[in-house]
């Protein structure tokens, strides 16, 4: 029988937000977060080393390089335990996979209409489950293996984690000259939201892609005292027209 009683293992930002949705879940009960830290912010919070309740299933959102000792440890004292990571593979003790294509961070309020959610499952019923629970919550959730999972984790790094170190180091550059970071926001909007009405080979614009060479030359000069930055900056230029060859 499919647990109706879940708890999450880990407090960070991907256990804060999954929490957030179970608790609005009307179809299962929220038990808590299990975590070595019970004197967390958490509430409620549990003994992540020794809380029991064979009749009820954890997820673990936890780094990567813990899943498969945790689930070997929880599986003794849980029903079902159900890993949300987007590269590691469905271990023996893991029942099934749940990993949400989307950014959490502890700031700012989960969002999750429209996030596609990858689904493996020992267990065609608890796939189904995993699939309602998503459904309801406005989610995109869809049964795939670990080549899509990873694949899709992969394109996540490169679309949101390197474009994100990229709003870093363009704040950088303008902080060095007493600039505000923040007036890069209204640009950043909208690079986003043209991505609505246009595919990305058709939105990019710039000097690199226009191969504008006195352009790049002349702002690869003005990082000439960050020689780390001034390469950064030349890499990317010559990566563009390679990224939209046709």
């Amino acid at each position: 029988m499919l647990p109706h009683k879940w708890y999450i293992a880990g407090t960070g930002n991907m256990g804060s937000a999954l929490g957030d949705l179970l608790q609005k879940s009307d179809d299962i009960e929220f038990g808590g977060w299990l975590s070595r830290n019970v004197s967390s912010s958490f509430e409620p919070v549990f003994d992540f080393e020794t809380h029991t309740d064979k009749s009820a299933g954890v997820f673990l959102c936890i780094p990567d390089r813990f899943i498969a000792s945790a689930a070997t440890a929880l599986k003794q004292r849980f029903s079902a335990v159900v890993h949300c990571s987007g590269m590691q593979p469905l271990f023996q003790p893991c029942d099934a996979v749940c990993w949400p294509m989307q950014t959490f961070s502890a700031q700012v309020p989960p969002v999750w209409n429209d996030v596609p959610v990858f689904i493996e499952s020992r267990l065609p019923e608890l796939g189904q489950a995993l699939t309602l629970l998503f459904q309801k919550a406005g989610s995109k959730p869809l049964i795939s293996g670990l080549h899509e999972r990873q694949t899709a984790h992969l394109a996540a790094v490169i679309a949101n984690n390197f474009s994100n170190a990229m709003f870093v180091f363009a704040g950088e550059v303008l902080t060095a000259s007493d600039l505000d970071p923040k007036m890069l926001l209204p640009i950043i909007r909208q690079t986003v939201q043209k991505l609505q009405h246009l595919n990305p080979n058709e939105a990019q614009t710039g000097p690199a892609i226009r191969a504008d060479y006195n352009s790049i030359e002349l702002q690869a000069e003005l990082l000439k005292n960050k020689p780390e930055w001034q390469r950064l900056y030349s890499e990317i230029s010559a990566a563009i027209p390679i990224l939209f060859k046709k």
